[in-house]
């Protein structure tokens, strides 16, 4: 049987990057941030995939698997799903943007409460 790698260490290693003053400070918190939203979306991606969706590998994942989750009534992890995948986009694309400590922290109870969501679904 092929291992899978579990996507919530991504989400633990995004907690210790936040307060690991071994980097520096925005390096690590939007590192973080992609990590958090990455954690969140490939568990999303993986309960579509044991429900028996097909979501294709394509640029058009992310939206996909977000619209999935609309699709089926559970806006409330599709909404906040996109909602990090803009905080991503944000930290990954945007260099002018101020990122913060706070707004590490937000993005991780957002993730948390996304991947509660998705485990109850």
């Amino acid at each position: 049987m092929e291992r899978s790698y579990d996507p919530r260490g991504f989400f633990t290693l995004a907690n210790i990057l936040l307060t690991d003053g071994d980097y520096p400070r925005e390096s690590r918190i939007r590192t973080a941030i992609g990590r958090f939203y990455y954690a969140a979306f490939l568990l999303a991606l993986r309960k579509l995939r044991q429900k028996g969706f097909q979501v294709s590998d394509d640029a058009k994942i992310h939206k996909a698997v977000i619209e999935k989750y609309m699709e089926m009534g559970l806006s409330s992890i599709g909404n906040r799903l996109d909602q990090l995948r803009e905080r991503r986009v944000d930290v990954d694309y945007h260099m002018e943007s101020r990122i913060t400590v706070s707004k590490g922290k937000n993005c991780a109870k957002l993730a948390e409460y996304i991947i509660n969501l998705i485990e109850q679904a």
